[in-house]
């Protein structure tokens, strides 16, 4: 009887579907994983959403932190790791990066804490503007680091570091701060949808 047993189980385990890759999940087409590893250090994704401009799909965010979090102030003030993503759904010019980000940088953040950060800014700034036009499927990643900084990379290449927690914060508030690019987008960061 045992061995029928132990037989059973051995099918079983044979025809049972096992999963090659980590849970993820799909925001307009964008394959986003559940957990990202960033510098020995596992994040989960807190929330993802589409910005959409007049109707256009623009891109896909994903907000990434050591735990689910859906408070905005404690995702923003505290020095944790985390990650935001940027997946572009469709080909957009560096200007229309560049004004999209000072924009978004200059309704969240008061004009002093801009200029406590303006050298961050025009460091990272300067990487946009490297990338001359970004084209659909570019993924922009920002990963924070507490002591470190901020790695910027575009297609997984290193562009370099930005700042400290003060220029995080302020990008951050883009898209979770009084003002974000879109309201329904700064909800689904949050996980809240």
């Amino acid at each position: 009887m045992r061995q029928l047993f132990v037989a059973f189980c051995l099918v079983l385990f044979m025809f049972s579907p096992v999963r090659a890759s980590a849970p993820e999940i799909e925001v307009a087409g964008v394959r986003l994983p559940e957990r990202l590893n960033v510098a020995g250090r596992t994040l989960v994704l807190n929330g993802a959403g589409l910005r959409r401009v007049l109707f256009m799909d623009i891109y896909v965010a994903a907000l990434y932190l050591p735990e689910r979090h859906q408070d905005t102030q404690h995702i923003i003030n505290r020095d944790i790791p985390r990650t935001l993503q940027l997946t572009l759904l469709r080909d957009l010019s560096t200007q229309q990066n560049l004004d999209a980000l000072k924009d978004g940088l200059y309704e969240n953040s008061s004009p002093d804490e801009i200029e406590a950060i303006r050298t961050d800014v025009d460091t990272f700034l300067g990487y946009i503007r490297s990338l001359r036009e970004v084209s659909t499927g570019t993924v922009i990643q920002m990963n924070y680091l507490p002591g470190v900084g901020t790695r910027v990379s575009v297609n997984g290449r290193y562009m370099g570091t930005v700042g400290g927690p003060g220029f995080n914060r302020a990008m951050l508030k883009i898209w979770l701060g009084e003002h974000p690019a879109q309201s329904s987008l700064k909800r689904a960061l949050l996980g809240s949808v």
